[in-house]
């Protein structure tokens, strides 16, 4: 009896590390995809028009866009004086209520 307790013992150490390694995993997987699940649909959802922000803080409002090379040209400056940016599709970080910009 003694010896079958024992072994039960050595394998309940490796079934605790093996359940310990599962939810590590599934704590950091799982929420990367919710994350990168997010940004598709709020990528899927900027049009011409959109207001954004770059990963630089530098908000503007999309003029074009070109799906060859992915990249957007947003106004920086105002209606009356427009200045003009070229930023790539990667530098989007969100999209900005209007409410919020200014």
């Amino acid at each position: 009896m003694n010896t079958l307790l024992a072994a039960f013992s050595d394998y309940y150490i490796y079934i605790i590390l093996g359940v310990f390694l599962v939810l590590m995993i599934v704590m950091t997987i799982v929420p990367q995809r919710k994350q990168k699940k997010k940004q598709e649909e709020m990528m899927n959802s900027i049009q011409i028009g959109s207001r954004i922000m770059t990963i630089g803080g530098i908000v503007g409002k999309i003029l074009e866009y070109d799906p060859a090379t992915d990249y957007y040209v947003i106004n920086v400056g105002t209606d009356e004086e427009p200045t003009k940016m070229t930023i790539v599709k990667n530098a989007i970080r969100s999209k900005v209520d209007d409410g919020a910009a200014k």
